[in-house]
């Protein structure tokens, strides 16, 4: 009976605290970061009320002001929500006034409450991008995982078709993608995880899941070997292809066959499971990889170079990270020509590639033959100014090798007296004597010319006439070169005049003395 009446009171006592008319203020948080916002809740319970409420601290200021009559024959309970900004670190604090009527009694009740939260500087984002932990459900993964470590394996039976990845990150402001359930085929399968911390910094994990093959086609392009795929889940159909079943080694393949090329692919895997595409030959049974290189107007297979173009050197150029034989003008350059299939015509042909701008163009002769022609001209040009040259250099060496080195090829006669020689050059009392003068001097007296003292010229006026013989042939020499130059341009101009009047039409005339006129002037 006891119990009875101490269940009993301990009922009405709770009747009476749930109906008693009240008013408190929560928070959605105890903290707030500078500049943010927080919001308080004013929780009501009663018949009617009348409140106000205001702001205090680190913040804009927020208010609040509510009367409502509930009209109804027992409390309410009701949340009202106010926001407030965070404007500087400290404390922000909320409080509510006014009086609420019970239900029970009819009576307005004095209340009040306040809610305090503290305002925090902002917090340094997160640059944590560790991988926490990182499995594959019902298998063990070498090596055992480490936060450093970036590079993992694992191997499952050939009968398995799908894994499930698991892995978390060491910071939970960091974000994870690259886990969950994941198609797998014979081979090697690669898997990329990765972490991206708070402050946008990624970070890769390679997980490869090898399934067992019993009976792997393996193949080798260059120095690499690759395994053929028998399963096409991964791999990627390209454009201008359909997909069909080949056989190798008794084995059926699949494989895509575009019709207009004839060219037939396939998948192959890396050790490290990346996926590619290889040309299959099978009647070589040779593979080629497979790069496409795609325009707004065509898709490319580029190919070796199968000749050497004038004017180019075979060299290399680098097409999305992908290397291939190419044709340029020097090893600079920026353009360069490559030797490839039209996977839309199925024509090959020769492009013309601007690495600047990633484009490509058709290459052709004919685009390039007016600037042959141009560069041709000066290459005749300069032939002929270094033929040209030549002659002046080899007249010069032939007259300083055959200039007068002896005193006794001159003779010299006195004409007049001191006086005279005094008033006139050096010039005028030399007389230089021809080679045939001075044969027919020689022969009848067969002697030997003395010179008296007196008569004998000094040596200086005898360099002087050697230097100015010199300087006659040097200049005889430069007007034959400049006669060479002058017909080559006559040559072509006469050239240019003929292709002018096959052009035009009209009739032009051709002054014939134009040149005779112009050398007889210099002269």
């Amino acid at each position: 009976m006891k119990k009875k009446i101490i269940f009993g009171i301990m009922l009405l006592s709770c009747i009476k605290v749930v109906n008693a008319a009240s008013v408190s203020v929560s928070a959605s948080s105890n903290y707030v970061t500078n500049g943010g916002t927080v919001t308080f809740y004013v929780n009501i319970n009663g018949v009617a009320w009348q409140l106000s409420g205001y702001s205090a601290g680190a913040t804009s200021g927020c208010s609040f002001e509510d009367a409502d009559d509930a009209k109804g024959d027992h409390n309410i309970s009701k949340s009202i929500p106010v926001y407030c900004k965070a404007t500087s670190v400290g404390q922000i604090s909320f409080t509510v006034t006014g009086n609420v009527t019970d239900a029970s009694d009819g009576n307005a009740v004095e209340v009040s409450g306040s809610k305090t939260v503290t305002v925090q500087p902002p917090r340094e984002l997160d640059a944590n991008n560790n991988l926490g932990s990182l499995g594959v459900e019902g298998y063990k993964i070498t090596p055992a995982f480490s936060a450093d470590t970036l590079e993992y394996s694992v191997e499952v039976p050939s009968t398995v078709s799908d894994v499930t990845i698991t892995g978390s990150p060491a910071s939970g402001y960091a974000s994870i993608a690259g886990t969950g359930k994941k198609e797998v085929n014979e081979g090697a399968n690669l898997f990329i995880i990765t972490v991206t911390s708070e402050t946008g910094t990624p970070k890769e994990y390679k997980l490869t899941v090898n399934v067992k093959d019993d009976n792997p086609i393996k193949v080798k392009i260059g120095e690499d070997e690759y395994t053929v795929m028998k399963n096409a889940k991964n791999i990627v159909k390209p454009e201008l292809y359909e997909q069909t079943t080949i056989k190798i080694n008794n084995i059926d393949v699949p494989a895509f066959y575009n019709e207009t090329t004839n060219i037939t692919l396939v998948g192959i895997k890396d050790s490290k499971g990346n996926v590619r595409l290889a040309i299959y030959d099978k009647d070589k049974n040779t593979y080629e990889l497979y790069e496409e290189n795609k325009s707004d107007q065509m898709i490319l297979l580029i190919r070796p170079i199968n000749e050497i173009k004038e004017g180019y050197i075979k060299s290399t150029v680098k097409i999305d990270d992908v290397e291939y034989e190419c044709l340029k003008v020097n090893e600079e350059s920026e353009y360069a020509i490559i030797y490839a299939t039209n996977l839309l015509t199925g024509e090959d042909d020769y492009y013309l590639y601007d690495s600047k701008e990633n484009s490509y163009v058709r290459y052709s002769e004919e685009q390039l033959e007016p600037l042959k022609n141009e560069l041709n001209k000066y290459k005749d040009v300069v032939k002929y100014l270094v033929i040209g040259l030549g002659v002046i250099g080899l007249l010069l060496i032939i007259s300083l090798v055959t200039r007068p080195k002896k005193n006794k090829e001159v003779i010299v006669k006195e004409k007049k007296n001191k006086k005279e020689k005094k008033e006139k050059t050096n010039e005028e009392d030399l007389v230089v004597l021809e080679p045939e003068e001075l044969k027919e001097e020689k022969k009848p007296s067969k002697k030997k010319i003395e010179v008296k003292e007196d008569e004998k010229v000094p040596e200086e006026k005898v360099v002087k006439k050697s230097k100015k013989q010199s300087q006659k042939d040097a200049i005889k020499s430069v007007e034959e070169a400049t006669m060479i130059i002058e017909n080559f341009e006559k040559k072509v101009r006469e050239k240019e005049l003929e292709k002018q009047k096959e052009e035009e039409p009209e009739e032009t005339m051709y002054d014939i003395f134009e040149d005779d006129r112009k050398r007889k002037k210099r002269k």
